[in-house]
């Protein structure tokens, strides 16, 4: 590999494909009572923080971005050894952290002249995230430089979308992601709003009538996507917080309205994370799709 990826942990990549790719990782706190933070992926589990908030209810989590001494201690290792990387970020429009990051790389490039550091806002987040950060570690097993994967990077993130709901939107409230306003007609009407995270932000994407409704929706939203695309270029993924056995229905369920539309590829499976979870609760369900960087 001539670079090596790195990402934060609202990345949400499976531990097979961070091992694989040798992807380095920080993690983000997460609190249930916003005294005690514990890092996501380290110290909590997915599992673990979803049956805490399904036990809890009327209980809002908080997340907390790593501290800079967090950040200086993780890049230290890379940089003393003279490597090329290329890190990802949340998006900037939900996380502060971008700034503090840049500043930090390029102290330590002035310290260890030899390693080069790339900060990528991902203007992503959770499965949307994932799939780029391994299209990077693609690109780098491919033996692209780094520049030449950084270029690409920046093309590929804006082909990328995702498409999700979540049962109750007090969690997107609460964090500040959606308006009171839409909260009070969404109960009022008892309708689920459809939402779409694209240029590193929120959007509406539409309203149906119930959960089932919702999830179909979705579905054919990416069906309308790929209407004048051709699917097999793209990877796709889908991704769910607690309810494996929901997700395991709406998984076939894509697998095969994906067939009928002659993608050929894995539909893959990614638990959505702490980091996220704690803006959706814990019913998030969603697709998320991205152009291969080679096709």
């Amino acid at each position: 590999m001539k670079f090596r990826v790195l990402s934060d942990s609202s990345c949400d990549i499976t531990k097979e494909q961070e091992e694989r790719y040798h992807i380095g990782i920080i993690p983000y706190y997460v609190s249930m009572d916003g005294v005690h933070y514990r890092k996501d992926r380290v110290e909590i589990t997915a599992e673990e923080f979803y049956r805490e908030m399904a036990e809890n209810p009327g209980v809002y989590p908080k997340t907390s971005t790593p501290t800079q001494v967090d950040l200086y201690h993780f890049f230290l290792p890379y940089a003393k050894a003279g490597e090329q990387v290329l890190y990802f970020n949340l998006t900037a429009k939900f996380s502060s952290s971008y700034q503090s990051i840049t500043l930090i790389a390029e102290e330590l490039m002035e310290e260890y002249p030899a390693c080069k550091i790339i900060v990528v806002d991902s203007y992503s987040a959770t499965v949307q995230e994932g799939l780029l950060v391994t299209e990077a570690a693609r690109m780098a097993e491919d033996g692209l430089t780094l520049e030449e994967a950084a270029k690409r990077i920046e093309t590929l993130k804006m082909t990328s979308r995702i498409f999700f709901t979540t049962a109750d939107l007090s969690y997107l409230q609460k964090g500040g992601r959606v308006g009171k306003a839409m909260i009070q007609v969404a109960s009022m009407l008892k309708i689920k709003p459809m939402i779409q995270l694209y240029e590193g932000e929120l959007q509406a994407a539409g309203i149906v009538r119930s959960r089932k409704k919702s999830l179909q929706r979705f579905i054919d939203d990416t069906k309308r996507f790929f209407k004048d695309k051709n699917i097999n270029d793209y990877r796709i993924c889908t991704g769910y917080g607690y309810d494996k056995e929901e997700f395991n229905a709406l998984y076939a369920e894509v697998v095969k309205e994906m067939r009928q539309l002659g993608f050929q590829g894995e539909v893959e499976q990614y638990h959505i994370g702490c980091t996220i979870g704690v803006h959706t609760g814990p019913t998030p369900i969603g697709i998320a799709v991205i152009r291969k960087y080679d096709a």
